[in-house]
């Protein structure tokens, strides 16, 4: 298991976030067409077509790449905490 950073709006914190190592989640990529893994759910997208993370980032806060319904439900989380 790989383990990132995945925010805590409650905790105002990061927690550990255990993702599998044969998942290829990165925060950049050189080729628009390389095939990542949404980290949320491990869904393969192409890393042109990603959204990058407003929960799931590296140790100095860079943003993985996320799949769009994964980035759509981090979105409705963060303006839902936002309006408590």
């Amino acid at each position: 298991m790989s383990t990132l950073n995945k925010w805590n709006y409650q905790k105002h914190q990061y927690e550990p976030y255990n993702i599998p190592d044969n998942w290829n989640c990165t925060t950049y990529c050189d080729d628009m067409d390389e095939i990542v893994n949404c980290p949320h759910c491990g869904k393969k997208i192409k890393y042109g077509d990603s959204y990058t993370s407003l929960e799931i980032h590296t140790d100095i806060g860079f943003g993985y790449a996320v799949c769009e319904k994964c980035y759509d439900l981090e979105v409705f989380k963060k303006i839902r905490k936002e309006k408590q």
